[in-house]
């Protein structure tokens, strides 16, 4: 599941980061430093979700397993979604982190999948959780030194890295977007 649900995602963002609209929207926010678009880029895919038939929820409150000593009881998760004709009540958790410095970007992202690993399993039933961030693009050397910095097995015992990290360039733009 966790493959299938990786490919399916790895779809989905490349269908999302290849549009031209997208593109130049990225390139604007470059040109004029603008920050804090991390709420744009969520709407954006949200309207994404809904034009390819996706079932999904932004900001959930979601129950913590408290035998993980959460900081807060319940958290709230960027997006749950569901393909038509997956398993009925079976998710994924995806948490969306964008900075134009690719180490915070990256120290973000695994804090919020440490965040997503304290979900009450019984709570709902998530096939997978993923962090998409985007940032400059950086070089994948890079990228598995911060990866082996920050990242803490504990969190990502189901993965395998060499299969489930992505970095892609956006083409046209100063940036890439990763998915852990």
């Amino acid at each position: 599941m966790i493959n299938r649900d990786f490919d399916h995602l790895a779809t989905l963002l490349h269908m999302f980061f290849t549009r031209d609209d997208i593109r130049q929207k990225l390139n604007i926010i470059d040109q004029n430093n603008i920050s804090g678009w991390e709420i744009w880029m969520q709407i954006e895919f949200a309207n994404l979700l809904v034009s390819t038939g996706h079932e999904w929820w932004r900001e959930q409150a979601l129950e913590c397993d408290q035998r993980q000593k959460p900081t807060r009881s319940t958290l709230r998760t960027d997006f749950l979604l569901r393909k038509k004709g997956w398993t009925l009540d079976s998710y994924i958790a995806l948490e969306v982190k964008q900075n134009n410095d690719p180490t915070t970007c990256i120290r973000n992202m695994i804090l919020d999948l440490e965040k997503t690993a304290k979900i009450k399993r019984s709570e709902i039933e998530l096939r997978s959780f993923w962090t998409l961030g985007v940032t400059r693009i950086i070089e994948p050397e890079r990228l598995n030194l911060l990866i082996d910095r920050y990242l803490h097995n504990k969190y990502y015992q189901t993965k395998a890295r060499d299969k489930h990290v992505l970095l892609v360039p956006i083409e046209q733009t100063p940036f890439c977007y990763i998915v852990i």
